[in-house]
Parts: C-alpha cells; structure tokens; sequence
C-alpha cells in the first residue's frame, strides 16, 4: 500500500542556477563588482522545504502550479528523486524564466528579490483535490512567496480537513493579515518578526520573549518560532513554554536556503513526536549544516548521514568550553 503524505507542502517549486558572488553586499546607491557565480543548485521555497523534511524521514507531498521549461523538468527530476509525491505539482504554459535576483557575500549572507512571476497561484480546485487526498496528513506547510490568495485558500481548506498549518511569511506581506488565526506554528526570521510586529503597530522593544508573546496575540498563531541566524532560535509554544536555543558556531558560506531547510526539518521532527523546543534543535543542527555548503538543496546533509551529524554536534556542543 502507498505511504500516505505526513506532510503537504503547498509552496513555490523551480530550479535555478546558483546566485551571484560578491565580497560585500552593497549599501543603497551603491555598485560592487560580481566575482563569481555560486556552485551548487538553488530551488524554490517549497522545493527546498520538500527536500529538507524528505531527508529527515518524513513523508513529504508537494502542492504547486509552475511555468515549464528546463528549470521546472529540473524540479521535478528533484522531486522525484527524494521520493517526493508530485501528483498535485501542475505545469501551466509557458516558459519559467529568471525567477529573481540572489546576491551572496564572503560570509555567507544573502540579498534576495524575487521577480512578479515567484508570487506563483495554485488554483483552487488544485488545493481542494490537493488537501482532500491527503487529509490524514498531519501539517500543511506554505508561505508567501505564493500569491496571498492562495495562502488564503490553503489555510482556509487545511482548517476543514483539520490539517495543522505551519506558515513562512517570507516575503513579508505589505499588509497586516487577518486570516491567520489558528494557524498551528507561525515562523518567521529576526527581521520578519520585527518588520510583523510594525505593521500590526505592537511594540518591537523587549526580549524574544516578549516579542513571540505580542506576535502570538496579534495575529491569533497558536506557536511561535523564530530563527535568530547565529544565536539559535527561540520559540514559544501553546501553552506558553518557551526555548532558546543556542546556535552553532561554523564556517558559514553561503546561508541561502538554510531557513528552508530548518523550516522542513522542524515539521519532519514534530511528526517523529519531538516537542516544539526538541524539533527546533534538530533544525537547528540541520541549518547549520548547510550553511557551509553552496546551494540550497545541494547544501542539505544527505539522509544517511544527519543521525550521525545531530549526535557529533550535540556530542561536540556539550564537551566546548563555556
């Protein structure tokens, strides 16, 4: 009998050469000069959340509506794979062109703009069918680099079939949400969390803590995970139990698609039954992993070898020196 799906990931999928190297990212007004384009491969959202939870053990689907071409063919090669459900991945017409624009500096950082075309629609009847087949699985990831009615839509229909939603508002919406009550995680990076808490006009002082209980409040989110890059993460689950977890320290290259990654990762352990504060370690670890690596899905530890690189980072983590 086939697996059914633990995970539904209704996301963005394409494939796309690496970004573009620089020394240092550039200020406002400014021009630096390229030095090289990045090795390995870079995917879109959903692919690399897909992948990610794919690695860690889980039983992954992915929900997309994509422009063709070479880079969709790419894609689904991907998917399939990682032995990723593509049954729900449709192919409008038209050629996938230049998704957007990825500048990455010598430390890793990355600088992203993504093109009109990325904010990508599935229609809903895809996501109907979608969710309606899959309706024992147990979260529904998605985000906004699909069109904000599509996130609308899958939340709306995650809420009947009674599938926990996990929500990446990355790019952050321009304007404040109203339909995100009782969705199951909300995550967000430093910088989303702050620029989210503006636009509901909250107050942005105070520690982590603070800040997930005013994010938790506002936009009526059940949890609450927010990555602090080198620090670690901090989250805040339902019943108010909060985690910070430190981050690792690593030679860092290239960070693109490392919230992917963790994202994925997160969502894979909470269905193995780790608790919100175990599953973000986990991630964690993940994340950090791929930092050291070019690419996004090209960055992620193969599924062999995650057990043994969680137990060596733990392991090296508590013999360090405070």
């Amino acid at each position: 009998m086939e697996s059914q799906p633990e995970i539904i990931v209704a996301y963005t999928h394409n494939v796309s050469s690496g970004g573009v190297r620089v020394h240092r990212l550039p200020r406002p007004g400014e021009t630096v000069r390229a030095i090289g384009i990045n090795a390995g491969i870079d995917c879109g959202k959903g692919t690399n959340v897909a992948v990610a939870a794919s690695r860690i053990g889980a039983n992954v689907a992915l929900v997309a509506n994509v422009a063709g071409g070479e880079w969709y063919t790419h894609g689904q090669a991907i998917l399939r794979q990682e032995g990723i459900d593509d049954r729900f991945v449709t192919c409008r017409p038209g050629a996938h062109k230049v998704p957007g624009c990825m500048l990455i500096d010598d430390e890793g950082n990355n600088m992203i703009i993504l093109s009109d075309e990325e904010a990508q629609f599935i229609p809903e009847r895809q996501i109907e069918e979608a969710l309606g087949t899959f309706k024992s699985a147990k979260y529904c990831i998605t985000g906004y680099e699909l069109a904000e009615d599509s996130v609308r839509i899958i939340l709306d229909t995650a809420r009947r079939y009674g599938v926990k939603v996990v929500l990446n508002p990355s790019p952050v919406p321009s304007q404040k949400p109203d339909f995100w009550r009782d969705v199951d995680i909300l995550i967000l990076n430093e910088v989303e969390a702050a620029y989210m808490l503006e636009l509901a006009c909250a107050k942005t002082e105070g520690d982590w803590l603070f800040k997930a209980q005013a994010l938790q409040r506002t936009y009526g989110c059940r949890q609450i995970v927010i990555t602090l890059g080198a620090d670690g993460v901090f989250s805040l689950d339902a019943s108010g139990s909060a985690a910070h977890r430190n981050g690792y320290i690593v030679d860092a290259t290239d960070t693109t698609g490392a919230g992917d990654g963790f994202l994925g990762a997160m969502t894979a352990r909470l269905v193995a039954g780790d608790t919100l504060g175990e599953a973000c370690q986990w991630a964690n670890i993940f994340a950090s992993h791929s930092v050291q690596k070019s690419g996004t899905v090209s960055s992620y530890p193969a599924r062999k070898e995650i057990a043994q690189l969680f137990a060596d980072t733990v392991r090296k983590n508590s013999t360090s020196p405070a």
